[in-house]
């Protein structure tokens, strides 16, 4: 995942007041999200056995394959990297000193569907 980030573009973000770049992959298996404030740069990967935990601890409610957790997720990032965000779907941020957490609201099957990135600061390699 992290050398297929590499080839990502960079894309210009707005959470409230705040603009960051992102960029983000999605595959299968799981996700790896970067976003920077050109200050800070941090990042989250998640495998499928992270995604389907988080995703039963945020959506008691909804019992799909992680695949399609993942497949939801990169349909609501994508088109916000493309600077196209879905109408339905509100997007906040909160930053404090161990990281950034990137909180996602949208529905998936006509109900309601919540998600958190957690990053943390990112190595220096990767940046």
């Amino acid at each position: 995942l992290e050398s297929s980030l590499l080839t990502q573009p960079w894309a210009s973000v707005r959470f409230g007041e705040s603009t960051f770049l992102a960029k983000v992959c999605f595959r299968d298996t799981g996700y790896i999200l970067l976003i920077s404030d050109l200050s800070s740069v941090w990042y989250e990967s998640a495998d499928s056995e992270a995604v389907g935990q988080r995703s039963k601890e945020l959506n008691k409610r909804l019992t799909v394959h992680v695949s399609s957790f993942l497949n939801h997720l990169c349909n609501l990032m994508c088109p916000l990297l493309a600077g196209r965000p879905g109408a339905t779907t509100a997007f906040s941020c909160h930053r404090s000193p161990s990281g950034l957490r990137l909180h996602v609201k949208s529905e998936l099957s006509g109900l309601p569907f919540y998600w958190d990135f957690h990053c943390c600061p990112a190595p220096l390699e990767m940046v």
